[in-house]
């Protein structure tokens, strides 16, 4: 009966059988007389016990969760309690212009203490009390301004323009909140990689000071084996202390007082929009606040011509006021008096400032059709770059993944070799060398596939739709 040949199986093997066979050799080389224990010098760094392998740090706190960490965002963040409270000031603006086409209607007493009474009519020869007590009520309203109704147009779209603002603030702290977390998570990935590292690399220099006390390698090489050791060692401690600032700059955002959390893994990663640039960009322009705020400020900039044309035209108000006086000042001795008048204002000439207006207006349309243009060009752009940085993202992540399994063979394969005394150390020394920077950059570009992710789903304007209003509820 005949066997398959399972080649996978057998490259899955070839590390091993190739460390067998480095073994048989050293064992072949034991016929050799033995070499004398060595010492280290007096002075040697040799003779100082190898530092421990840093422990797992303990956990800070409970694990945060990225989605809880954007709801903490959108309720706690002082940025959007200050671009909320905007928007009610906007809209607070939208009642004072409806005031403006509003009667008013005022009242006003007081009481005169005089130095001397006066001398009360018709006679004029006896006095009055020194007291005199007035009042009254004045009734006001612009029956006819026009330019009321384009002041009211004008302060409703600025705060839509206002809940724009609001809107597009949300989701670039958002999305600073989501890189920034995702930032955190590999830093921490890195710490555990280079816990391992620093594990494997105790580990080996154990072994070369055991070789070197046994007369098998050089001292040098006992040296740079600890030298590896000790940098693997600190880059663990410096990536702990990069993961602590991330989670402190994560806390500042969240309006934390404290980093008692951990970071974990979202369930799913960000989603990666795609589309002909054609297609995202039309959706963008629809969609991306920074637009619809472009295009009502255009709307703004058309109405001051409106609003310069009139102030041409006439207005007209009514007035009416009711006065009482004690005692009577009018010549038919009444404490009580009315009065109620129609008037019609017409300018007729104010020094050319109607005409300033008007090319005011102009000119400001003129600006804000150009802000307009302007902030579809940056959103094209940003789009194109955020599609050219994840396509180049991706590739970088597959070759980085190819590049890290080859490492991991390589150092396999170089550590088997140094076992069997056919591999020097600079050789092994390069190999974890060579392994760290491979887990590093794949952990670096895995981090650019996500964030680029998220930033074309800003730049399509698909990253937190939520509307100003419902987050203010």
């Amino acid at each position: 009966m005949f066997h398959r040949l399972d080649i996978g199986a057998l490259l899955n093997d070839l590390p091993r059988l190739v460390i067998a066979l480095l073994l048989l050799a050293a064992q072949a080389a034991q016929a050799l007389p033995p070499v004398q224990a060595v010492e280290a010098p007096p002075q040697s760094s040799l003779r100082a016990p190898l530092p421990p392998v840093p422990e797992e740090p303990p956990s800070d706190g409970p694990p945060l969760q990225l989605a809880e960490a954007l709801e903490q965002t959108r309720a706690k963040s002082p940025d959007l309690a200050v671009a909320l409270e905007r928007v009610v000031q906007a809209r607070n603006n939208v009642q004072r212009a409806w005031a403006t086409l509003k009667p008013t209607l005022t009242a006003t007493g007081s009481e005169t203490l005089n130095s001397a009474a006066p001398l009360v009519p018709p006679a004029y020869q006896t006095t009055g009390s020194r007291f005199a007590e007035a009042g009254s009520l004045n009734f006001a309203w612009n029956l006819f301004n026009l330019r009321a109704f384009p002041a009211l147009a004008t302060a409703s779209q600025q705060a839509e323009v206002a809940r724009f603002t609001e809107t597009q603030q949300r989701r670039e702290l958002l999305l600073s909140v989501a890189a920034t977390y995702y930032s955190g998570l590999a830093l921490r990935e890195l710490a555990a990689v280079a816990r391992r590292q620093a594990q494997a690399t105790h580990d080996h220099a154990l072994e070369a000071q055991a070789r070197y006390q046994a007369g098998l390698v050089q001292l040098t090489a006992a040296l740079r084996a600890r030298i590896d050791f000790l940098r693997a060692d600190s880059e663990v401690r410096r990536a702990r202390f990069n993961y602590a600032g991330a989670k402190s700059q994560l806390a500042a955002l969240l309006d934390r007082r404290d980093t008692a959390f951990e970071l974990v893994e979202p369930a799913r990663a960000p989603e990666e929009i795609r589309g002909a640039f054609q297609e995202l960009i039309g959706k963008a322009l629809l969609e991306r606040p920074e637009m619809a705020a472009a295009r009502a400020n255009e709307e703004i900039a058309a109405r001051l011509k409106t609003d310069a044309w009139e102030q041409f035209l006439p207005t007209l108000a009514l007035t009416a006021n009711a006065r009482y006086n004690d005692p009577a000042t009018s010549s038919t001795g009444d404490k009580g008096t009315w009065a109620v008048a129609l008037a019609v204002t017409l300018p007729l000439y104010d020094g050319g400032f109607r005409y300033v207006a008007l090319k005011d207006a102009d000119s400001q349309i003129r600006e804000a059709k150009a802000q307009t243009r302007g902030q579809a060009a940056r959103i094209e752009d940003e789009l194109r770059r955020g599609q050219l940085d994840l396509d180049s993202a991706r590739a970088l992540r597959d070759e980085a993944e190819q590049s890290l399994l080859v490492a991991r063979e390589n150092e396999r394969l170089i550590r088997a070799q140094f076992a069997a005394g056919t591999a020097a150390q600079v050789e092994v020394s390069d190999a974890e060398s060579a392994l760290f920077q491979a887990e590093s950059n794949a952990l670096q570009q895995r981090l650019s596939v996500q964030l680029g992710a998220l930033r074309v789903a800003k730049a399509v304007g698909a990253f937190d739709v939520t509307s100003a209003s419902e987050t203010s509820r």
